[in-house]
């Protein structure tokens, strides 16, 4: 997958939905994704922005803006 955080690894691990749709992603997009989560600077930021990534790879949730 890639080099990215343990947690956001781990995250996707457990739900398979997330992870077949991260998967299918332009290696570009799961970039934006990497990054986006990575920029957090506080822990709880980036715990949060994890979250929002999985319903959004999941289809749970329409795209934030944050």
């Amino acid at each position: 997958m890639g080099e990215y955080h343990q947690d956001f690894e781990a995250a996707l691990a457990g739900d398979e939905l997330a992870r077949q749709t991260f998967s299918w992603l332009a290696p570009s997009h799961r970039h934006d994704f990497v990054v986006w989560i990575e920029a957090a600077v506080a822990e709880r930021d980036r715990l949060t922005r994890i979250q929002a990534a999985m319903d959004i790879l999941a289809g749970r949730e329409a795209v934030r803006r944050n």
